[in-house]
């Protein structure tokens, strides 16, 4: 599984001083490519191939790594899983995408890269906070003690309105968030201007003062058994600063069986009756209304809903597919809720091979029901053999929601797709590819 895949190797030990925060805040000025796309084979749809970094990177795999703005513009993260990795900006109005920086070289310009040291992944949600948007690296993805030999994860954030994308730990105390560990999680709470990142394999919640620059070791809950779980992939903050987020762990299910919480005034606790199915942490979801309600799901089709006026959390039922969910069969990790909040497009991937029925479908919040629209070769002849598609919490202004697709090889790279819902459907129907 691509998730799975074993580090090359560990980061030597040798340590350079970094500069202070004043060499991060240097803009970089590599050229900017613009990359204009191709239209899909079916109405309503778009495609754009991630293109090469100035310094060298060719991005493969592009892990739960889309995110919006306000502005409804785009950003995809693209990694190779080995080296380094980059984030990207698709002006949705203009329908072009071009790279914004990466970590390697925003850390070079900060003298914050030391030898040898490698950024896999931004594998967080770029992350829209204040007028910024915030990744963070990770940099090994195995569940064992290996994360200690390795620098501990690093902040970057692209300023859209100076075009720059910084290393912000350069301006920490040892040029790294935290000794040792990675961020796979992200979520902002902009009344107090902090973002919260769930780190891998640990699941320890950090929180980074985004005025003070300083990232803080917040722990994780007491009801953790293990020394290392599978972290959630999403987690929210509701408008009281109460974050919550969730794990699962094989050995110990039942400590992870629920969603957990994090309120700043009393520390960690527990929704015990906030269940989660078979134990599975939430891979995708959005929040609307500030954060009031919610929905999400997990990598095996299971949807829920959290509302904080009521202060309840309801399943609402699993994506039926008529293919078995999990390891071997098919997973979910791609979610796109509607604004009107009724519905969500689902993408099956497939594990650990690649399969040719990668399929979207439209899950219905109130009934359960599961509506197959189209497989994804259909899209494009481009996704035909990119086995994985990722993307929740990606919408432009115009109601079009974003994912990537990818099967880990320089050959095929990522395709970043834009879908238009009300198009798309129409094309369908047009082509006799009816709903059903």
């Amino acid at each position: 599984m691509l998730r799975q895949i074993t580090c090359l190797g560990a980061m030597l030990a040798c340590f350079a001083l970094p500069t202070t925060g004043q060499a991060s805040e240097r803009q970089t000025s590599q050229p900017k490519k613009i990359e204009v796309g191709w239209a899909g084979t079916l109405d309503g749809t778009w495609h754009w191939r991630l293109p090469d970094t100035p310094n060298g990177l060719r991005p493969t795999q592009s892990w739960h790594a889309t995110g919006s703005a306000p502005d409804g513009s785009i950003y995809v993260g693209g990694m190779d899983h080995k080296t380094n990795a980059a984030l990207y900006r698709i002006d949705a109005q203009a329908g072009t995408l071009r790279y914004v920086g990466d970590a390697r070289s925003a850390s070079e310009i900060a003298q914050n890269w030391l030898p040898g040291e490698t950024a896999q992944k931004f594998h967080t949600r770029p992350l829209w906070h204040n007028g910024k948007i915030y990744v963070a690296t990770m940099d090994r993805s195995d569940l064992d003690a290996g994360y200690l030999d390795r620098r501990g994860f690093h902040w970057y954030a692209y300023d859209p309105a100076h075009d720059s994308f910084m290393d912000l730990s350069a301006s920490e105390p040892s040029g790294s968030a935290v000794p040792h560990g990675n961020l796979i999680t992200l979520a902002s709470d902009p009344a107090r201007n902090v973002i919260y990142g769930a780190g891998v394999p640990t699941g320890a919640i950090y929180r980074y003062d985004v005025a003070s620059g300083r990232t803080q070791d917040l722990g994780r809950p007491a009801s953790y058994k293990q020394p290392y779980v599978y972290t959630g992939r999403v987690m929210w903050v509701d408008t009281h600063g109460r974050l919550y987020f969730t794990a699962s762990n094989w050995d110990e299910p039942t400590a992870h069986d629920h969603v957990h919480y994090y309120d700043p005034e009393t520390g960690f606790g527990e929704e015990k009756d906030w269940l989660l199915k078979d134990g599975l942490a939430l891979e995708t979801g959005q929040c609307m209304d500030g954060g009031k309600r919610c929905v999400f799901g997990d990598d095996r089709g299971h949807v829920y809903r959290f509302d904080q006026d009521a202060h309840t959390w309801a399943y609402l039922g699993q994506v039926e597919t008529g293919k078995t969910a999990g390891w071997g069969g098919v997973e979910f990790w791609l979610f796109a809720p509607s604004s009107d909040g009724k519905s969500a497009y689902v993408g099956t991937s497939t594990s650990p091979r690649p399969s040719e029925d990668t399929t979207l479908y439209q899950f219905e919040f109130a009934s359960g029901r599961t509506r197959r629209l189209c497989t994804m070769a259909e899209l494009d002849p481009a996704l035909e053999h990119l086995h994985v598609h990722t993307g929740f919490n990606a919408w432009d202004a115009a109601g079009r929601f974003y994912f990537t697709s990818f099967d880990g090889s320089p050959e095929h790279g990522v395709v970043v797709t834009r879908i238009d819902p009300a198009r798309l459907e129409a094309a369908l129907v047009h082509s006799a590819r009816v709903v059903r």
